[in-house]
């Protein structure tokens, strides 16, 4: 009866490849016999066991330092606690994608809808606004805004311009804010504690996307015409949400939500 195998009898015995049982070795997780004649390893019946357990914890996507671990355990209760330390990373890990789920299918949605709003008026309601970062200026000093950017709240928000008319009847940026919307601000460490920052209130307001090089003067007199024509009274402050660039030729255009509220719906 056969009672040693060489790597590739064990790899086509258990169904692995041969790499991950060099790994292994590699990693002391095995230590199979060598023949001093010829150097090839050759595998007994308690390595191929062992070799059997690894697959099956690699199988449940067991890290080899865990199994390092696992494989110096001597009693059922020991495995099992590092079993549940598993199942507790393995629903965090469930939690964390079921967010970015949630913000990929958010932002697909978001795109799809900047498309159809892209140089075209309609009514829709600006969400509520909570205030993450606030300045009286419109330059962005990203090294004042540098934690905002790395932290995770950034992927749920956009820089927000607070666009005034002036005498000539342009709007140009006045204010600059970082803001999270919503539904967004709910998938959030900080949907718990969303009351503690400032809010800019639901309002009505006629609405398109721009693109535009210059984020300081905007041009939105269409939109005027529009809200002219259709008899509507607009407020003197509207909103440029920051939503998206794309190159276009030689040039970088950024793509801009544009809310501007109708007079008593704020």
């Amino acid at each position: 009866m056969k009672t040693k195998y060489t790597i590739h009898d064990v790899a086509a015995l258990l169904g692995i490849s041969a790499d991950a049982i060099r790994l292994y070795e590699k990693e002391g997780l095995v230590s199979p016999l060598r023949d001093p004649k010829n150097g090839y390893r050759y595998y007994e019946y308690d390595q191929i066991h062992r070799i059997m357990g690894i697959s099956l914890y690699r199988q449940l996507d067991v890290g080899i330092a865990e199994i390092r671990e696992l494989l110096n355990d001597q009693t059922f209760p020991e495995v099992c606690t590092h079993f549940e330390d598993y199942i507790a990373q393995s629903e965090q890990e469930i939690i964390r994608l079921k967010n970015r789920m949630e913000k990929l299918k958010f932002m697909k949605t978001h795109l799809e809808s900047l498309n159809e709003g892209l140089n075209t008026y309609e009514l829709k309601t600006l969400p509520e606004c909570y205030i993450l970062y606030h300045q009286d200026h419109t330059e962005r000093l990203y090294r004042e805004i540098q934690k905002l950017i790395t932290s995770p709240v950034f992927s749920f928000g956009n820089f927000c311009y607070v666009l005034q008319q002036e005498e000539d009847k342009n709007f140009t940026s006045h204010e600059l804010e970082f803001v999270i919307r919503e539904p967004m601000i709910g998938l959030t460490p900080w949907g718990k504690d969303a009351s503690s920052f400032p809010v800019r209130e639901s309002c009505r307001c006629l609405y398109t996307v721009k693109c535009t090089l210059d984020h300081t003067s905007w041009n939105i007199q269409e939109m005027l015409h529009y809200a002219k024509e259709k008899g509507l009274k607009c407020s003197n402050k509207a909103y440029a949400f920051y939503v998206y660039s794309m190159l276009h030729e030689d040039s970088l255009g950024d793509y801009y939500e544009i809310y501007l509220p109708l007079e008593g719906n704020c």
